[in-house]
């Protein structure tokens, strides 16, 4: 494998040197190039693994001397025991060929993540990498270059890379520094529609379960979230919900963010040797003075890919209360969760993200059908009704047909009455 990466890369180099636009069937290299990756792929993803859960080979090795290693020969000795008469070459242990075997499936991966990968294949290896590759290589950290580089590449590739990232970081020792930075790039309303966006929002919550997040990166993500409430599916809204009660939960220290009223004196996001000096005296009055002035304008900045520069903690999660009259009965009655008083933690239980992490339009339809109604309108009127139409139906009308009726009689035979007597006294004068 190691070979063929070199000879790979070193003909791709002359290709480019040699390339001209009247190259004949130029097509027919990189169709050749991607069949074989994709072959390659095929086979690699497919070798057993060498180990089994307690760390013993669950395969007989079969060395060079031709004896199996881990069963007794005819004589009863062991296979790490036993030598070859012929050659006296030494036998090697299970343990030790099962070694030697991680080594080079290690080393034909790296080579093989070296090659020019289609773009398939490139997004299957970051989605299986975790879970069939790095339990069993003899030094995963060796992932970390191909990992980081698609992890700065955006989008869902970073999503699908965020997996493998996140086991190296959390089980091998890994030291990302702009790990949230870049996480918290990634929350955009697109992400509540990709395909791995449950495992994306479960490894979210993992990533900020730590009780040692600074308050300033915590406040951060939480207004982001409550933010993307406004414009993303009613199943993102119940994620984001779900999220953004662990994280008050978690960190106490934000949960100013509940209600904060406009021209506060204390915000947290000010650090004590700011407030000693006089430049950052003057810049928090002159905006205690424009909030002031404007009052409702929202600090945070939504567009900063910064954490540290959004003022997520000089805003409050009114996006939140909104919520509550949501179209989606489901996500108005979800956020009557986050009334409770979410500081008190032995009253208060975390939210499981993976619930909610995968639902859609179809998941929310299907809940309501089955959800149970306590109470169910049989009967619409406590009395039989004695008019068609109540009053309450036709606001700001009045109805008096009778009234009218009767005073329009009444003013009929009044005219024919006088013009009875008008007759009469011109008769009598004649």
């Amino acid at each position: 494998m190691e070979k063929l990466s070199r000879t790979i890369e070193a003909k791709d180099i002359s290709d480019d040197k040699n390339e001209s636009p009247d190259t004949i069937d130029a097509d027919k290299p990189k169709s050749s190039l991607a069949l074989s990756t994709h072959k390659l792929y095929h086979l690699l993803s497919r070798i057993p693994p060498l180990e089994g859960s307690d760390g013993k080979s669950e395969y007989d090795m079969w060395n060079g001397a031709g004896i199996f290693a881990g069963k007794e020969n005819d004589k009863g000795h062991s296979g790490k025991q036993c030598k070859d008469e012929s050659s006296n070459i030494k036998v090697l242990s299970p343990a030790n060929i099962a070694k030697k075997m991680k080594l080079k499936f290690t080393k034909a991966w790296i080579s093989f993540l070296r090659l020019p990968l289609p773009i398939d294949v490139y997004k299957e290896v970051l989605v299986n990498l975790h879970q069939v590759v790095i339990p069993y290589l003899s030094n995963p950290l060796m992932l970390c270059d191909f990992l980081t580089r698609s992890y700065d590449i955006g989008g869902v590739v970073s999503v699908m890379a965020l997996s493998s990232l996140f086991v190296l970081m959390t089980q091998h020792g890994l030291e990302y520094p702009n790990f949230y930075e870049k996480l918290y790039a990634l929350l955009e309303p697109s992400i509540f529609m990709a395909k791995h966006r449950a495992k994306f929002f479960q490894l979210l919550d993992s990533c900020l379960r730590s009780p040692l997040l600074p308050a300033y990166l915590a406040a951060a993500f939480c207004k982001k979230l409550s933010r993307l409430s406004l414009a993303v599916p009613p199943s993102g809204a119940l994620v984001i919900v779900a999220l953004i009660h662990n994280l008050l939960r978690r960190h106490p220290s934000i949960n100013c963010l509940v209600h904060q009223e406009d021209g506060d004196e204390t915000t947290k996001d000010i650090t004590e040797a700011e407030r000693e000096t006089d430049d950052s005296i003057e810049d928090s009055s002159a905006s205690r003075e424009i909030s002031n002035i404007n009052p409702g304008i929202d600090l945070f900045d939504d567009k900063q890919t910064d954490p540290l520069k959004a003022n997520a903690m000089r805003s409050s999660l009114w996006e939140v209360d909104t919520l509550r009259r949501h179209y989606c009965p489901p996500v108005s009655r979800f956020v009557l969760s986050l009334e409770n008083d979410l500081t008190i933690r032995a009253k208060t239980t975390e939210v499981a993200v993976k619930d909610f992490s995968s639902g859609s339009y179809a998941t929310i339809f299907g809940d309501e059908i089955r959800r149970r109604v306590k109470q169910v309108p049989l009967a619409f009127y406590t009395a039989t009704p004695a008019k068609l139409f109540s009053e309450s139906d036709f606001p700001g009308w009045t109805f008096k047909l009778k009234d009218e009726d009767n005073t329009a009689v009444l003013d009929n035979t009044s005219k024919e009455n006088g013009h009875i007597s008008a007759k009469r006294s011109r008769v009598e004068s004649s």
